[in-house]
This record gives C-alpha cells, sequence and structure tokens, in this order.
C-alpha cells in the first residue's frame, strides 16, 4: 500500500509540473501564427522518423545483450519485449519506472538476478549519459557564446556528473567489496549497521552486473554500439525540421537532444511540458529561430519520439500477457 501510494505521488507531482511547464511554454504563444504552422506542414516528412527512430532501439537491444553476455546469453528476442516495455513505462509515467520493469521482466524470464540486471539497465543509461555529454560539449563548443551562463553551468554539472558515476561504478567492478564499503561508511558511521548491511549486500549483487566494465573488447564494442543509438536519435530528428520547413544546422540535432535531455531530468509522464519548454522556449533564445516554429518543433518532436515507442511497449506487453496465459 504504501508503495502504491509512492508512485500515486509521484505520478501527481509529475501531472503538476507538466501542466506547470506546458503553461509557461505556451502562455505568450501567437496561436494564429502556430496553426499557419501546422497548416503548412509536409506530414508526410514525419513518417521518416520511424525508420530512424526503430533503428536506435535495434542498437539498443546489441547493447543490452552485450552488456548482460557475462552473466547469461540472452537472445535478442528476449531481450527487446522488457527492453520496448521499459521505454513505453518511461514514456508514460515519471521517475523512469520502466528501468525497474524492465530489469523485473528480464530477471523472470532468464532467471538473471534482478539486481545485477538493473546494473546492466545502469551501465547502459551511464553509456547515454556519457554520450549525451560529447553530444555537449559539441554543441558547446560551436554556441559557447551564444549560450546563457545558467545553460552553460546545467551543462558542465551533468558532464562532470556522468563522470563521476562512471568512476563510482568502475571503483565499484575493480575493488568491490572495498568500494562497497565506502558507500555505505556514512551509515556505519550513523550506527544504522542494518541498514548498511542490506545496502552493501546490494551493491556486491550489484557488482555482478558490471563485469562488462572489466573486458575492453566488450567496452569498445558498447560504446560502438552507443554512438549507434545516439546517431540514429539525431538523424530521427532531421525529419521535423523539413516537415515543419524549418531552416536547420548540422548541430541543431543534437542540441535538440540535449535540451530535451535535460527537460526529461524532471520527472514528468514523457517529458511532457519540460521537453516542450526546453524546446519551445530555450531552444529559440539560443538558436534564433521563430518562436511558434519552435514550438511547433517541440510538438511534434515530442510526437513523434514518444507515441511509437508506447504502441511498440504496449504491442510487445499484449504478447507476453498472451504467452505467460498460455
Amino acid at each position: 500500500m504504501l508503495k502504491k501510494n509512492k508512485n500515486a505521488i509521484k505520478l501527481t507531482l509529475g501531472i503538476v509540473i507538466a501542466a506547470a511547464t506546458i503553461w509557461l511554454t505556451f502562455r505568450n504563444t501567437d496561436w494564429p501564427e502556430l496553426k499557419s504552422v501546422f497548416s503548412n506542414a509536409r506530414w508526410g516528412y514525419t513518417l521518416l522518423v520511424i525508420p530512424a527512430l526503430a533503428s536506435s532501439y535495434v542498437f539498443r537491444v546489441y547493447r543490452w545483450v552485450t552488456l548482460l553476455s557475462p552473466m547469461k546469453k540472452v537472445s535478442r528476442t528476449v531481450a527487446a519485449p522488457p527492453l520496448l516495455t521499459g521505454f513505453m513505462l518511461n514514456s508514460v509515467l515519471p521517475g523512469r519506472l520502466g528501468e525497474f520493469a524492465r530489469s523485473a521482466l528480464l530477471s523472470r524470464k532468464t532467471g538473471i538476478p534482478f539486481v545485477s540486471s538493473f546494473a546492466t539497465v545502469v551501465i547502459a543509461r551511464l553509456f547515454d549519459g556519457l554520450a549525451l555529454t560529447g553530444l555537449t560539449l559539441a554543441v558547446m563548443a560551436v554556441m559557447w557564446g551564444f549560450l546563457p551562463e545558467s545553460v552553460r553551468g546545467g551543462l558542465i554539472a551533468a558532464g562532470c556528473g556522468y563522470i563521476a558515476i562512471l568512476f563510482i561504478l568502475i571503483a565499484l567492478r575493480k575493488w568491490h567489496e572495498a568500494t562497497a564499503g565506502i558507500l555505505v561508511y556514512p551509515l556505519r558511521k550513523l550506527h544504522f549497521n542494518k541498514a548498511a548491511s542490506k545496502v552493501e549486500k546490494m551493491l556486491l549483487d550489484f557488482a555482478t552486473g558490471l563485469d562488462i566494465l572489466k573486458d575492453p573488447g566488450e567496452m569498445v564494442r558498447v560504446s560502438a554500439l552507443t554512438v549507434g543509438v545516439w546517431l540514429s536519435l539525431c538523424v530521427s530528428v532531421i525529419p521535423v525540421f523539413y516537415a515543419l520547413e524549418m531552416p536547420w544546422e548540422w548541430f541543431y540535432p543534437p542540441l535538440i537532444l540535449v535540451l530535451a535531455g535535460f527537460g526529461m531530468l524532471i520527472p514528468t509522464p514523457a517529458g511532457a511540458g519540460t521537453v516542450h519548454y526546453a524546446l519551445g522556449v530555450l531552444f529559440p533564445a539560443i538558436t534564433g529561430i521563430p518562436d511558434s516554429r519552435a514550438k511547433a518543433m517541440a510538438i511534434v518532436f515530442h510526437a513523434t519520439q514518444f507515441i511509437p515507442v508506447i504502441i511498440a511497449g504496449l504491442a510487445v506487453s499484449r504478447g507476453n500477457i498472451r504467452l505467460d496465459e498460455n
């Protein structure tokens, strides 16, 4: 009951934040101009988002199978449904709850311990974070003089945070007992010995899922697959510009992904509101794109990125239910 209440509170808070940021984004909108942008849009181009977006998820599946390989050989057909279900849940619920569901579904199918499965999900997300950091550095190098001071600070802090997490995970894998002991030391210092022991055991189980970090060859493969994920995502943004007849530079797609990534850090369902604010308000402020076109782009980008994932996740979820019933 307590867990259900917490989830209900998170969902309610996410909806409130989404509503507030949507209002902030569209409160001064020129609605006739926005309607004109949509009326003149060439919607056929948006269909080109789907193959590029699908490609990014193919790379994600291959990457997850690679991360799981030190523990157990898992086929792509087994890994794909939990991954798509997890991303679907991330697209409709706040707080990245789909990552836990993804790990639980895979554990149920393969027998891999949940904590170890979840560790591979964390690694995958870490590589995504490092890729986003790389995109951030590229965008900053091109647009440093045009970025507001607050945006610069946020981009730098995010990059440093991802690198710090990487070092912690490497330490946990290489010196798992010593690192786990250091991480739970504050709990022991406060005499929460029982809690410290439980957390330490979880960290050691978690370290099992970090086996991929000890194999340089596998690290290179995971890195290459991560590049495939994010190049595919960059390509998936381009058709939106053509659909809305917007001029674009080569660094606009990574800039959009960086800003959308920051919007997704705030826990709203599917980044609703926060992603729209990042793209509908910050993007035109940085690039000089007209306000109405930027807001139209925010709406179309959000829809084309999330609706296909929700549909695919629902499809595989129903398939799983039928298989379980049989």
